[in-house]
């Protein structure tokens, strides 16, 4: 998903929302493995700010990329992940 235009101006900062939705039997070792990882390449993203929905395994990152799909789809809880995406615009 390349950056999007606005009024002329290419947009690069995005809304992203991370939800994970595990399987119930996977080995508790693993499960921490993967979220782990997955937080620490979330936090190497450019620019990222991170905030953590209450009651919930859910990331909302606001980050400047060109191309956010590359980012997420390099997470190693990504075949697990529910994702939104929305562009950002300043007022």
């Amino acid at each position: 998903m390349p950056g999007q235009l606005f009024e002329g101006q290419l947009m690069s900062t995005w809304l992203i929302r991370l939800s994970a939705q595990l399987p119930a039997e996977m080995d508790p070792e693993a499960r921490a493995d993967l979220i782990e990882r997955t937080r620490l390449a979330v936090e190497g993203w450019p620019e990222v700010q991170l905030w953590r929905l209450v009651g919930g395994w859910s990331v909302v990152a606001v980050v400047n990329s060109e191309h956010p799909h590359e980012l997420i789809v390099e997470l190693p809880l990504y075949p697990w992940l529910t994702v939104n995406i929305e562009p950002l615009a300043a007022f």
